[in-house]
Order: C-alpha cells, then sequence, then structure tokens
C-alpha cells in the first residue's frame, strides 16, 4: 500500500484570517489564545496557518496593521467629503468612528487590549496606521483652533482626549443595546465637541432643529 498523500494546503484569505483571530484574541487575550484555536476558527490545520505566519505575535501583528488601516482609510475618506470647515470634518471623523466599532467592535477591543504584546517592527506598522487616525483628529483641531473654533490649550493633549473618548466606546458598546447607531455616533459627536470647546454643536439627527436645518438647506439647493 503506497504512502497517504498529504492534502495540499488550503489557501487562506485575509478576511478570514482576521476574522477568526479576532474572535479569539478578544475572547482569550494574547497569552490565552492559542495559534491552534486561531486556526480551527479560521477553518484550517495549523500547519496550513504557519504556511502563512511564523508565530503568534505575527497574526497579531497581522490583525491589528489590517483593521488600523482599515478605520484609517475610512477616516479620511470621511473628512475628505466632509469639505474645507474643521467643524465638519472633525464631526465627520468622529461618526466614521463609529461606524467602524459598530462593524467590528471586536478590532477596537483587541486593539486596546493586546497592542501592548507587540515589539519592533510588527509595532511600528501598527503605529504607522494610528498616527494617520490621529492626523485625521489633529490637523481637525488645530485648524479649528487656528480659525477660533475650537478652544483648546494643547492641540495634542485635546487630540488623544478625542482618540481615546472614540476608541473607548468599544468597551462598552452593545449591539442590543438602547441606542441606534445613528443616537450613538450623536453622542459620540456632542462628547468630542464638548471636549474640544468647539463653537456650538451640531443638533442631533432626527430632532426637530435638525429636520429644520435640513429643510432650510433643501431649499436653498432647490
Amino acid at each position: 500500500m503506497g504512502e497517504k498523500r498529504r492534502a495540499a494546503p488550503r489557501f487562506i484569505d485575509r478576511g478570514t484570517v482576521v476574522e477568526a483571530a479576532l474572535g479569539v484574541l478578544s475572547a482569550k487575550g494574547f497569552h490565552g489564545a492559542s495559534t491552534r484555536e486561531i486556526a480551527k476558527a479560521a477553518g484550517t490545520s495549523l500547519s496550513n496557518l504557519y504556511n502563512y505566519f511564523g508565530s503568534k505575535s505575527e497574526i497579531l501583528e497581522f490583525v491589528l496593521e489590517d483593521t488600523g488601516r482599515t478605520l484609517a482609510d475610512s477616516l479620511e475618506e470621511a473628512v475628505l467629503a466632509a469639505g474645507d470647515s474643521p467643524l465638519a470634518r472633525l464631526e465627520a471623523a468622529v461618526r466614521a468612528y463609529v461606524d467602524f466599532i459598530i462593524a467590528r467592535p471586536q478590532a477596537s477591543v483587541v486593539g486596546i487590549t493586546e497592542f501592548r504584546y507587540l515589539e519592533g517592527q510588527n509595532r511600528a506598522e501598527v503605529v504607522a496606521q494610528r498616527d494617520r487616525t490621529e492626523t485625521v483628529f489633529r490637523d481637525a483641531i488645530a485648524d479649528g483652533h487656528d480659525v477660533g473654533v475650537c478652544d483648546v490649550r494643547d492641540i495634542g493633549s485635546a487630540t488623544r482626549g478625542v482618540v481615546t473618548l472614540c476608541n473607548s466606546m468599544s468597551t462598552w458598546y452593545r449591539p442590543d443595546g438602547r441606542l441606534s447607531p445613528t443616537e450613538l455616533a450623536d453622542m459620540q459627536v456632542d462628547l468630542v465637541f464638548g471636549l474640544v470647546r468647539a463653537d456650538g454643536r451640531p443638533e442631533a439627527a432626527g430632532s426637530p432643529e435638525a429636520a429644520g436645518r435640513d429643510h432650510s438647506s433643501a431649499q436653498r439647493r432647490a
């Protein structure tokens, strides 16, 4: 009887690895999770997973870099569409951040709790994506300060405070909570505008004030 032929490794797509690792890491943490568990969640063998990643640390870096890039891309796109107004850009960035957390709450949780385990180049790649996100907020706050619509003592501290506020939503957000996604975004925008002492805050979506504003804008465009 001939030797049993070993099955060829099955290709693992990027999204499958990211979601499988996020699920395991968010439940057990970096030290509690095993590569075997991640492979099982991804629907593949441990040996096949090692065809792509040399260690659990490499998987963590891959996941955090991927999700960090996705977040930064979404914020940059939202701000670009918002126009030149610093406060419109700040609001757009906050709403995009909320959308990201609602869509992928585990990504932010793992980013908060497991980032400390990255070292060297693996850490640098993730930091580069985080810097992109911070830059979006820093630029909007700095421009708002320059034109007098934000009142902050230190732009760097204000920026870190805003990013921390946005990211912390992942620690308490629940899909079955009482607030709708729009209401969550309204609340976060209000908190951020308060933190930077913005000159006026946007009305909550769906409020009579917002409805009147939207109606007036529609009339002007007609």
